[in-house]
């Protein structure tokens, strides 16, 4: 294992070649030829999801459904399909709404920048709807307005050691109330995160990690990856969180974590490490993202963006600020401490979940909302 980081590392060091920087799809963007800061402004925003099959709309608390209702699309992942089964070198966006009956949708394209066609939409499809997973509660004729079910916030990553893809996403717990009353059970449990994982993207065959349990605590017998905490920030939910593997000896895996209490309005940001993507531990002191924190503006509302890797032990973390989100650029070594960046927030919007990056020569593409935003990037050359 110590040897693939070291091999990462030199590699990375090299300036401006595509062969060198790190690969996309485990969701750290390799920023570490940069020459300046990272751009404030986007070249380029379009839009690239919008609402057309039923499913995609809001059936809370609306009898009109798929009529009306709140409209939330978007919560895009984006991954290329080069490892694993069949690899056809296409662009997979991965999304959702989150509103109930929300499950995980995917459009593909042939380049980074689209158009993302979704997969009822593609050739020869034969594919009534575009769901890659379903909420077992959805009922095509129309969901109960009642019901809060709902999948959503997709983070998808490649995992290299499994040979699998690893979608991350998370699920309202209609059994939150068993789960606190649970002694083993930390948290209210109402939205936690789960783990599915499929082997060959271009079929989208994924299996969500499921376990029995007789004392049923966990909705669908689902595997709460990152569950709810008894830590007041994370107690009431564990949710949108950005995983990605570092270019770091100290740890594969980290999770860009946003946490919501269970009681009072609010939410902030931590982080976790792991050796496989499946077990987890949280770091001390978190949240490290909060109000009152040195390195934040006072808000009620903190979320995780995206990650990116500038060199040797240092790296790039982006979050957003308040109801409206304000993305903050911010350097860290340690993932408890942030240098913020004092030319003040983007000026590209900021969506409500992650912030999915990828990049292709001197362009970033930030995948945010319904929208991908396009920065030119001053990088060093040989």
């Amino acid at each position: 294992m110590i040897s693939r980081w070291i091999f990462l590392l030199l590699a990375g060091t090299v300036a401006a070649s595509a062969a060198s920087q790190l690969d996309n799809n485990l969701k750290c963007v390799d920023l570490s030829d940069l020459a300046g800061p990272l751009p404030l402004r986007a070249v380029a925003s379009r839009v690239i999801l919008k609402q057309s099959e039923d499913w995609e709309a809001s059936s809370y608390k609306n009898p009109r459904w798929p009529n009306g209702g709140h409209r939330s699309l978007g919560y895009p992942t984006v991954v290329k399909n080069v490892h694993g089964q069949n690899p056809d070198g296409r662009y997979y966006l991965f999304y959702a709404h989150h509103d109930p009956m929300s499950g995980i949708g995917c459009a593909v394209a042939k380049s980074i920048g689209g158009p993302y066609v979704k997969l009822a939409d593609l050739p020869g499809s034969k594919r009534k709807h575009s769901r890659v997973l379903t909420v077992p509660n959805y009922r095509a004729s129309g969901p109960n307005p009642d019901d809060p079910s709902h999948f959503s916030s997709p983070c998808v990553v490649w995992n290299a050691k499994e040979k699998l893809w690893f979608m991350y996403f998370h699920y309202y717990n209609h059994f939150h109330g068993r789960w606190k009353a649970d002694p083993r059970s930390p948290g209210a449990g109402a939205q936690m995160t789960a783990l599915a994982t499929c082997a060959d993207l271009a079929k989208n065959e994924w299996t969500i990690w499921t376990t029995p349990r007789a004392d049923k605590v966990s909705v669908w017998d689902i595997v709460p990856v990152l569950p709810t905490t008894e830590a007041a920030w994370m107690r009431g939910a564990s949710s949108y969180h950005a995983i990605q593997q570092l270019p770091n000896p100290k740890g594969d895996w980290l999770a860009f974590m946003r946490g919501t209490p269970a009681a009072g309005p609010g939410t902030s940001v931590g982080f976790a490490t792991s050796l496989d993507g499946r077990n987890w531990l949280h770091l001390a002191g978190n949240p490290a993202i909060a109000s009152g924190k040195p390195w934040t503006k006072p808000a009620r509302e903190y979320r995780p963006a995206f990650i990116g890797w500038l060199g040797g032990k240092k790296y790039l973390v982006a979050w957003s600020e308040h109801a409206n989100p304000h993305i903050i650029y911010s350097t860290t070594t340690d993932f408890k401490n942030f240098k913020r960046d004092p030319r003040g927030y983007a000026k590209w919007q900021g969506p409500d979940g992650l912030v999915s990056p990828w990049r292709e020569g001197n362009r970033l593409y930030l995948f945010a909302g319904h929208q991908v935003h396009e920065l030119a990037l001053p990088v060093r050359t040989k």
